[in-house]
């Protein structure tokens, strides 16, 4: 008996010893696990994949005044151009210097896609919805003005293929509206000397700037236009804010 004890309490003692030790294992955490919200729905809605697909390296950013990115430069040549919904995910993607593969349509004869889908090098992706994004007016930015001046590199491009300022050889931005890029036309050729000041941002992404002012020297710059004055008349908030002109 009191070997049967012994044997029962050495049974006991050195059970434990026969489970399965706990084991460290590493558990290699999957994109998923580290991807956004946007990033997980990147899947979508839509099948992108009859879309032309392309690839390259990532040269730059494509910055907007207000801070927002409309895009990149890939290959040091060609416009990516991309919804504000892809725009406001793009820069926690991917990075300068990232060779890219995305799913989009190229224009029939400037250096512009449009891309609906881009994945980074890292295996992440996002996923423009085609859903409608509300216009809303362009709201007026507010600061001390930005002196910008080197050689242009190559025309900027809106979504619509329309001129709609210049990129510079040193990464910056000078967004001019449509017209006056027309108007400017021979002020703004590739390897010509450029000087414009305005209102924009000059932040992580590069430099961006609305020209009030632009010209081929600081002495020789003219005023333009720019997209984000206020209509004329009173302003909001005064005595003639809400009179409409002919119906009193």
């Amino acid at each position: 008996m009191r070997v049967f004890l012994s044997v029962s309490a050495l049974f006991l003692l050195v059970s434990p010893a026969f489970a399965a030790p706990p084991v460290k294992q590493t558990v290699k955490a999957t994109f998923a696990s580290h991807q956004t919200v946007t990033e997980k729905q990147a899947a979508g809605v839509y099948d992108l994949s009859s879309m032309s697909a392309f690839s390259g390296t990532v040269t730059q950013f494509l910055p907007a005044p207000d801070g927002g990115v409309l895009g990149l430069l890939l290959n040091g040549d060609t416009e990516v151009l991309v919804s504000p919904e892809i725009g406001h995910t793009l820069s926690g993607l991917i990075k300068v210097g990232d060779h890219i593969s995305l799913r989009g349509v190229k224009a029939y004869t400037l250096p512009v896609i449009r891309a609906f889908a881009i994945t980074s090098p890292r295996g992440r992706s996002v996923q423009d919805s085609l859903m409608a994004v509300p216009q809303h007016s362009p709201e007026m930015i507010i600061g001390p003005d930005i002196v910008v001046h080197g050689e242009i590199a190559m025309p900027l491009y809106n979504l619509g293929g329309q001129v709609s300022g210049v990129i510079l050889k040193d990464h910056t931005l000078i967004h001019l509206i449509p017209r006056e890029a027309t108007r400017l036309a021979a002020w703004l050729k590739p390897g010509q000397s450029v000087y414009a000041v305005g209102t924009g941002n000059n932040g992580v992404l590069g430099t961006a700037i609305n020209a009030r002012e632009i010209g081929p020297a600081a002495d020789r710059k003219e005023a333009v236009a720019i997209s984000n004055v206020p209509l004329s008349g009173p302003a909001a908030g005064s005595a003639g804010y809400d009179v409409i002109s002919g119906a009193e």
